[in-house]
């Protein structure tokens, strides 16, 4: 399997499963997300405090979710390229011979069609990382690095119109037990 997709909301557990697979699978994975890319960005290039101040990179937005305001990750024409080469990136790594297990939080069916369009001819294996509402509240709070609300709101349009190979619910499974799913998912396969 050339690349593992992780696909959930902020606090669902994607990167925690990322990691653990990095542990029990016999391949190696290299863990990319776009935290990563955004960490490599200028501080003034995103504005990513609890305002609503739009910036060139990232930034947040208040929308109202079922009448309770949230917070909304845009981008602008910086960030637009930013999340361009994040995409480019894992092609090439996959391309170069690398395996990689992607985290993401993308908007829907529609940015997976860009994902799909760039990841054309590759063995891909696409996983939906879920969890309660609940939890997601719970750990956004305990992290304490995300902005309150941002987790429900990924949660509305992660995974509108998206059809997954695997789903894991990180309410009933622990990032280890996902990773043995998914590990085990793979055998079942063939890739």
């Amino acid at each position: 399997m050339g690349l593992i997709f992780l696909n959930g909301p902020s606090s669902a557990g994607k990167s925690s499963i990322a990691r653990e697979l990095q542990h029990c699978l016999d391949d190696y994975y290299l863990h990319l997300g776009i935290d990563t890319f955004i960490a490599m960005m200028p501080d003034n290039a995103n504005a990513l405090g609890e305002s609503d101040q739009k910036a060139d990179g990232f930034y947040w937005q208040t929308q109202l979710l079922q009448n309770q305001p949230v917070k909304r990750i845009s981008s602008g024409s910086f960030g637009k390229k930013v999340n361009t080469v994040y995409r480019t990136t894992v092609r090439h790594m996959i391309d170069s011979g690398l395996k990689v297990s992607v985290d993401d939080v993308i908007d829907g069916e529609t940015e997976m069609a860009i994902w799909q369009s760039v990841l054309a001819g590759c063995n891909c294996l696409y996983i939906g990382v879920t969890c309660s509402d609940e939890s997601l509240r719970l750990r956004e709070r305990k992290r304490g690095d995300r902005l309150p609300g941002s987790a429900i709101e990924q949660a509305s349009r992660v995974h509108q119109g998206i059809s997954y190979d695997l789903t894991v619910n990180t309410d009933r499974l622990s990032a280890s037990e996902c990773a043995e799913t998914i590990k085990r998912y793979i055998a079942l396969i063939g890739s």
